[in-house]
């Protein structure tokens, strides 16, 4: 079983699933290769980035994959799109 984060405390478990209820348990991003079914929570302006941490504003979210591939590319080179 994967340990969880330590970054991602008592706060944080208390917000993702308040996010993932209001998106309706669906993706919000979309990416190629969406499952459309949530199961992460995605920061829309990453932490890197100065990023709210537990902002609603700032969450959405997001499936394994969309996560994952939006993950990827903000390490490769950081895009307003987002």
């Amino acid at each position: 079983m994967k340990k969880p984060n330590k970054a991602y405390g008592s706060a944080w478990r208390k917000v993702r699933p308040v996010v993932l209820e209001r998106d309706g348990h669906r993706c919000t991003i979309g990416m190629e290769g969406c499952t459309g079914v949530a199961t992460c929570v995605d920061h829309i302006v990453p932490l890197a980035f100065g990023g709210a941490p537990y902002l609603l504003d700032n969450l959405r979210a997001s499936c394994v994959n969309c996560n994952s591939s939006r993950a990827n590319k903000l390490r490769r080179k950081p895009s307003r799109r987002w």
